[in-house]
């Protein structure tokens, strides 16, 4: 057997025809001393992104409790410096505030609009509306048929 060929059959008593697995560029097998020789000369190192500060923090205060005493010492659940976590409270606030102001903007521009209807139309959906009709309908009917006298139904 070579490396990087498999030999297939359609059935037991069929002839098996070998194919190779190999990375095929033009018609041509790629060697593995190409494949090294390209792993070597023309890949790139990259270096590691920088730490979001939100996170760092959120893994320390949040996840980290509930990790294994054994994994609680990995760098990735280790404790915040005091600068990453002025950065990390700094960031929430701003989200926050962002955010504040957005839905602020929201409403004044519902307000503008005259949209307060529909905002009650979102917290009562047309379903439930036309459900709770016909059940008044429903009730009206069965009042009426109560209060004829007896001889009517």
């Amino acid at each position: 057997s070579q490396p990087g060929v498999v030999v297939c059959k359609k059935g037991p008593e069929s002839e098996p025809v070998e194919i190779s697995l190999s990375r095929q560029i033009d018609g041509i097998f790629t060697t593995k001393e190409k494949v090294q020789r390209m792993m070597t000369d023309h890949i790139e190192t990259l270096s590691p992104p920088v730490r979001n500060t939100e996170k760092i923090a959120q893994m320390y205060h949040n996840i980290r409790p509930y990790v294994p005493a054994e994994f609680q010492s990995d760098p990735l659940y280790a404790k915040p410096s005091e600068q990453e976590g002025e950065d990390a409270k700094s960031r929430k606030q701003a989200r926050r505030e962002h955010r504040a102001a957005m839905a602020v903007a929201a409403k004044a521009n519902q307000d503008q609009r005259g949209i307060t209807e529909a905002v009650a139309t979102k917290k009562n959906p047309a379903k439930k509306r036309a459900t709770a009709a016909k059940k008044t309908q429903k009730n009206k009917k069965h009042k009426a048929t109560a209060d004829l006298p007896a001889e009517q139904e």
